[in-house]
């Protein structure tokens, strides 16, 4: 018995050695015979990580302008939240923006008076440097300092990213409810041309609120210098054929007047607040027939969404206009410059030679933290506005294209019996003719 089980063991033994030995020798082929997909597949994932690291922008002119990232995906999160993530981040170290931000004269500076610093005690009978207390000591209070900024700027870039939360959410009520309301059937032309204004205004409300709140228009792929001489005439230019590709149509009279209208307004965003206002009370008023209280009913039921949109638009200019107050940052900003020159005086006597890599890493970390601060505290500069735009845009069109396709029922088609008076579709025309003029008599 213990003949045949030895014997079996030996086998199972070597039986296992030959797998181990054909799984390896396949592994090893594979391998080796595409070296070069294997470099494919790890440049591709690099550059990956490089677009990442940029924030999906692939055009920032100057190394001084914000990096605004993108709206994240099932892709950007899964990459996000990837197990290598720390060594891209470390792979992709120079694409940093808050890096290549302070990197000049900021890191230059220091890196280049610790070198003087280390050469001077290299050479000097009597070397320079201090103990560690004057540095220790006031460590802790700036970094409180740093972290209070930073914590702040954080709370306004919420507070903006919500307020644009709900500047969409509007939208999409607005052009939903015009749609619905202000036609009373599939034939009703008048009342199908102010719901198709209102629809026009919102989405130009969104466009003109972006170029009202960043300097450029916030548009990744047409950024324009800032020291440009010529940068608001540009940037008009952008914001025209951007109202032109989204909102107006410059074939039709009407929209062309609109357009015009809307670019010589004081106030965009609010111009176009008005203009919605303008439509559906035209629409509304028309539905009413001789009943006026349904008109101040219905026109209740807009106007709160016209009130929301009104004080998210304030909200956002208050925080445009309102910095942190400028003495806090200024202080900040000079704590921290004099400490980090002074750091190579107390890491002389520790690191030696190593002093001018030593300091460049510690005013790397903080001056790099509080320039994330100082660029987050304006936060529709970093805030992907064009992208909310887009998707409002996006959504608006879709609401069109179903009431077009008849996806959304009317009022009068619906077979239900009436009470009360209605104004019918005959007499659309009658009503539309008498608003035109009492538009050109106003005009006049």
């Amino acid at each position: 018995r213990r003949t045949s089980s030895g014997f079996d063991l030996n086998l199972e033994r070597s039986m296992l050695r030959k797998r181990s030995a054909t799984l390896l020798s396949r592994r090893w082929s594979s391998t080796s015979a595409a070296p070069a997909g294997w470099l494919t597949s790890w440049s591709t994932e690099v550059q990956n990580w490089i677009s990442m690291e940029k924030g999906g922008q692939e055009k920032r002119p100057m190394r001084d302008m914000p990096t605004r990232d993108q709206n994240f995906d099932h892709g950007k999160w899964g990459m996000h939240k990837d197990p290598k993530r720390h060594i891209r981040h470390f792979v992709t170290w120079g694409y940093s923006a808050a890096t290549q931000r302070i990197l000049f004269p900021d890191i230059a500076l220091i890196f280049s008076s610790s070198a003087a610093l280390c050469t001077y005690n290299c050479f000097a009978e009597l070397p320079l440097y201090m103990p560690p207390e004057p540095i220790v000591l006031p460590s802790v209070a700036l970094g409180l300092l740093v972290t209070f900024r930073t914590n702040t700027t954080v709370s306004r870039y919420n507070e903006a990213r919500c307020l644009w939360g709900e500047i969409v959410n509007t939208s999409r009520d607005i052009t939903r409810i015009a749609l619905q309301w202000l036609p009373q059937s599939k034939d009703d032309k008048f009342g199908k041309a102010q719901a198709a204004k209102v629809c026009r205004m919102t989405k130009a409300f969104n466009i003109v609120l972006k170029y009202h709140l960043t300097i450029d228009g916030g548009n990744p792929d047409d950024r324009v210098s800032r020291t440009d001489p010529e940068l608001p005439t540009k940037v008009k230019k952008e914001l025209r054929k951007e109202l032109s590709m989204v909102c107006f149509s410059p074939s039709d009279p009407v929209q062309a007047r609109e357009l015009e209208d809307c670019l010589s307004s004081s106030h965009r965003p609010l111009w176009t607040i008005q203009q919605m206002c303008n439509a559906s009370h035209a629409g509304i008023w028309a539905r009413c027939g001789d009943r006026p209280d349904r008109a101040i009913r219905d026109g209740q039921l807009l106007e709160r969404h016209f009130q929301r949109l009104c004080g998210a638009m304030g909200a956002c200019e208050r925080i445009h206009r309102t910095p942190i107050p400028t003495a806090f940052t200024r202080h900040c900003s000079r704590f921290l410059m004099v400490w980090c020159n002074a750091m190579p005086f107390v890491l002389w006597p520790i690191v030696g030679t190593a002093t001018p890599l030593a300091a460049t890493f510690v005013a790397w970390a903080m001056l790099g933290t509080e320039d994330i601060g100082v660029q987050v505290e304006e936060p529709f500069d970093v805030l992907p506005l064009f992208q909310y735009c887009q998707g409002i845009a996006a959504t608006c069109d879709g609401m069109v294209k179903d009431a077009h396709n008849d996806h959304i029922t009317l009022s009068k088609d619906l077979e239900v019996e009436r009470t009360g008076p209605q104004i019918l579709v005959e007499d659309m025309e009658a009503l539309e003719a008498s608003f035109n003029m009492r538009n050109a008599a106003q005009k006049l």
